[in-house]
């Protein structure tokens, strides 16, 4: 998170193309081990919160819990007539982006499995990642989800 210039870091760019992953610019990258990969928080915002809605199926409550912001800011951000102010904020949106993107390598061949894990049982993060970062914070999972990939 750079909340100096507003803007959430998805990685770096070897471990984009680690995973065969890409976005336009990061070819042109000239050290993929030290480039980041960086989009501005309200872009970073209008991508997640389709993902929490549509693909994890994440009510409104649960999903700004999740921000840990209020309901009320939770509905500016979706009339696009807010952006993330806190540390905390950029932090968690960061997090749950990096959650989406780990799945989605992690699980390839099944995106449907990859948009049900966050609400499935875990025994690994009790009951289930998306109840466990609600209560611990999004940071625990993403740790988790790097620890799965690293294996």
């Amino acid at each position: 998170m750079n909340r100096g210039t507003g803007q959430v870091t998805l990685g770096t760019v070897g471990e984009f193309r680690m995973f065969g992953l890409t976005l336009p610019g990061i070819e042109s990258a000239s050290d993929p081990a030290c480039s980041l990969v960086r989009l501005p928080a309200d872009t970073a915002l209008r991508l997640l919160l389709p993902i929490l809605e549509t693909l994890w199926k994440l009510d409104r409550t649960t999903q700004a819990k999740l921000l840990k912001v209020g309901p009320s800011t939770l509905k500016r951000y979706r009339a696009g007539r807010s952006v993330p102010r806190r540390r905390e904020q950029f932090r968690r949106i960061e997090d749950l982006l990096r959650w989406y993107v780990a799945l989605r390598v992690l699980f390839p061949r099944n995106p449907e499995l990859a948009d049900a894990w966050p609400t499935r049982r875990n025994s690994g993060l009790k009951p289930s990642p998306v109840a466990n970062a609600v209560r611990r914070g999004t940071r625990d999972v993403r740790r988790y989800l790097e620890g799965e990939l690293a294996n």
